[in-house]
């Protein structure tokens, strides 16, 4: 997994980036799956990352559960169904052959469309995050970090 700014201290560490398919869908990358220990079937918990930006957070419901998430999770009804707790959403899914298949009602609380490219990136030991690059770019941009943002372009797109 590269670091985007090597032999900066702080720097995100990145898996690649997922494009959001014509079927919704967004692949996790192979690198992410076995970092964070998943298998296919899990149930991940998608939630908003940060408030008024695009991109959602993914994380395994069981790490979830053991965390101050559990609470809403308990809220959360079926499989792609969402809830809203203190501005932010929170969603089920399941994970098919590598993927999250978003719906459309999902795309439009996580503030994403069809096409959006989004970095994969190490969040927590429990989140991935995965962020519209333009997002990453302009806040790297801001706090001059150029190397960060060419960097971007060597990621491998999933």
């Amino acid at each position: 997994m590269p670091s985007l700014s090597p032999g900066m201290p702080g720097t995100k560490e990145a898996y690649g980036i997922s494009i959001i398919r014509d079927d919704l869908s967004i692949t996790i990358p192979p690198k992410a799956f076995k970092h964070y220990g998943l298998t296919n079937g899990d149930i991940v918990v998608l939630s908003t990352t940060h408030i008024g930006e695009g991109g959602m957070g993914i994380m395994i419901k069981e790490r979830a559960y053991k965390s101050v998430f559990k609470g809403i999770i308990d809220r959360i009804d079926r499989l792609d169904s969402f809830i809203v707790y203190k501005n932010r959403y929170y969603a089920l899914t399941q994970i098919v052959s590598g993927k999250v298949f978003l719906t459309e009602e999902l795309l439009t609380v996580f503030n994403l469309k069809k096409g959006d490219r989004l970095m994969v990136v190490k969040s927590t030991t429990v989140t991935m995050s995965y962020t519209p690059i333009e997002i990453w770019k302009r806040k790297f941009g801001q706090l001059g970090l150029f190397e960060a943002v060419a960097n971007m372009d060597k990621l491998v797109i999933y």
